[in-house]
């Protein structure tokens, strides 16, 4: 691909950039990136990518990785790369997660551990505490009942290796003993990243080849950087001649209860000499949602840091609202009545509208979800698919079922072949043509074999099998190291299987099962973490309330940082409710705003929103 001159590149497909970010994009330097919701975060991440690979400042082949705190994240800001700057340049291009890059160092260089820290090639990842703790329990029940549960789990996951100076570190030592020398091994993901940064940290090989890979780093959503991580990422690449790019805001810093490390902006300037520089511009939110951020930012969360509305908003654009209910089944009703109003008369498509708790989400919402269900508006817990639309052999699958069953839809078929193509690295144009032309034949064949007769659930298995076949397994691969355990690749297309089965039996359908596998018409309900890096024409957020609040007291700070974040994702309307009863752990009960008062004085002290009684 033809070089472009780094004085007259410009942002790719005529993005436009505020001089701030335009500036970031072209630096070499260390920086830190500090920009509240809607800066376009992502956008210039995927900027910056595209000016270091089109004008060849990254030159081949150094590569760039890009580390983003969750997953879906880390895929939308590969997909933007690969549509700025194309399928070949973009192949230098790692987006990953942190436990998804921590596996694949693992993976990858496992037999580089000591015999002390050897694992089976087929691991199983635990996913609960509770089951460390058990083994805690089973190995020294005395120190089990009279040391806290966190300091067990903060001293499990300490840095390895073992010492014997640190309480309790001789029970840790026959813990991870027989975790690891279980039939699989059994670890967990903090165990995973203490494993890969111990394999950096005793292989200098290791680490030099890592340095010698990725020329620049970007850390995505920084704020929620945990220790661990930041461990991981300082051995792998502190000291080196990596150039890092950290972008995040601390008024989103929501994930302190799962470990976030609450220094980590001053330890990275202190670490890198990377200069903190601020973005201004709001490109998502309307200009009243702005004041409003603007003002709670000030009042609430005591930062100055204040943004400005993008211009192609008019300056009366954007409505917040508290609406108040009797109880939860008023809720409900009235909601569905505004909703249908905004997607039939209003014309706001369905997966424009979120709705967010900001836990327990069946409690708050599973009722919600049954009625308008019911009623004629299709609303999911979307919290599960999340993983599924963004894992790639998934969209693949998706892509190709398409293609085979919906002959109008050219984009799947588009999608379908860059992902073949890619995988497919070493052919010419002209090969590629043919490679066009297999997948054409592919998708009438298959079209051909199952029309004649209706599809069965066998059937579906029967042409995945035959779609992964078309990819070829030992590509996938080689292609995506997160994939490099056959196993894992084998548990992401039997999830995609089984919940298109599902859909299929329930529809008899399978353009229609494919609708409803993306959510197609359908409304996200999902919980304010899940939402983070998300955007929506219009938020609800069930549960403005002490229940749902009810860490604030001892959390202020990181609650009202989430309450902030639940507002910063829609572009034009937010609504908060709050209901005077709500089923609770023992039936109806009454709620209050006490404990949660100031969320609503500050709201109200903004002049933007509304409080308006809401009854049936």
């Amino acid at each position: 691909m033809k070089k472009i001159k780094p004085e007259i590149w410009q942002p790719a497909d005529g993005m436009t950039l505020e001089p701030n970010a335009l500036d970031i994009a072209k630096d070499s330097d260390n920086n830190l990136v500090v920009a509240g919701p809607g800066a376009g975060k992502t956008e210039l991440l995927a900027q910056k990518a595209t000016y270091l690979l089109q004008t060849n400042t990254c030159p081949f082949p150094f590569k760039i990785l890009a580390i983003s705190f969750k997953r879906d994240a880390a895929y939308n800001l590969k997909e933007r790369v690969r549509q700025r700057c194309g399928d070949e340049l973009s192949r230098r291009f790692d987006s990953l997660t942190f436990d998804s890059f921590a596996k694949q160092i693992l993976d990858r260089f496992k037999k580089a551990l000591p015999h002390e820290f050897k694992i089976s090639n087929e691991y199983e990842v635990v996913l609960s505490d509770q089951a460390i703790l058990d083994h805690y329990l089973a190995e020294n029940i005395t120190y089990f009942n009279t040391t806290n549960r966190d300091v067990i789990l903060a001293m499990h996951t300490a840095q390895l290796p073992h010492s014997d100076t640190i309480l309790g570190e001789n029970i840790r030592k026959e813990v991870w003993a027989k975790m690891l020398k279980a039939t699989p091994s059994k670890i967990s993901f903090k165990m995973i990243m203490r494993l890969a940064e111990y394999i950096i940290n005793a292989n200098p090989k290791i680490k030099q080849y890592l340095r010698q890979t990725y020329k620049y780093v970007f850390l995505d959503e920084f704020q929620d950087t945990t220790g661990i991580q930041y461990d991981l990422f300082k051995s792998c690449f502190l000291g080196g001649d990596s150039f890092y790019t950290a972008v995040g805001d601390d008024k989103q810093r929501i994930m302190l209860w799962a470990g976030a490390q609450n220094s980590v902006f001053e330890d990275f300037i202190n670490d890198t000499g990377a200069t903190r520089i601020p973005l201004t511009m709001n490109f998502r939110c309307a200009p009243r949602l702005v004041v409003l951020l603007n003002h709670l930012t000030e009042h609430l969360l005591g930062k100055t840091d204040f943004a400005t509305p993008s211009p192609k908003w008019q300056p009366d654009q954007g409505e917040c609202s508290v609406w108040v209910f009797e109880n939860p089944n008023d809720e409900m009703q009235l909601l569905f009545q505004e909703v249908h109003k905004w997607v039939t008369i209003d014309g706001i498509n369905p997966r424009e509208i979120c709705i967010l708790v900001k836990q327990q989400l069946s409690r708050y919402a599973g009722s919600l979800i049954e009625y308008f269900n019911r009623s004629g508006i299709k609303t999911r817990d979307e919290n599960k698919f999340q993983v599924i639309l963004t894992d790639e052999i998934s969209v693949f699958i998706i892509n190709i079922l398409y293609a085979i069953f919906d002959y109008k839809n050219n984009v799947a078929k588009q999608e379908a072949f860059d992902f073949l193509s890619n995988l497919h690295t070493e052919l010419e144009d002209h090969q590629l043509l043919k490679l066009q032309s297999v997948l054409s034949k592919f998708i009438k064949r298959i079209k051909s074999d199952y029309s004649a007769s209706p599809l069965t659930e066998d059937g579906i298995k029967e042409i995945i099998v035959e779609i992964t076949a078309l990819a070829d397994k030992d590509r996938i691969r080689a292609n995506f190291p997160g994939y490099r355990n056959s196993a894992v690749l084998d548990a992401h297309i039997k999830e995609v299987q089984d919940e298109l089965i599902s859909n299929y039996t329930s529809l008899n359908d399978i353009n229609a099962a494919l609708d409803m596998l993306i959510g197609k018409d359908t409304i996200p309900v999902m919980t304010i973490h899940k939402s983070k890096g998300l955007e929506y024409h219009t938020v609800i957020f069930i549960g403005l309330e002490d229940g749902a609040f009810w860490t604030f007291q001892r959390q202020p700070d990181e609650d009202k940082c989430t309450f902030f974040v639940a507002l910063s994702r829609a572009k034009e309307r937010v609504i908060f409710t709050f209901s005077k009863k709500r089923e609770g752990r023992f039936g109806i009960e009454t709620q209050t705003i006490t404990n949660i008062k100031v969320l609503l004085e500050e709201l109200q002290k903004s002049g933007i929103v509304n409080m308006i009684e809401k009854k049936s």
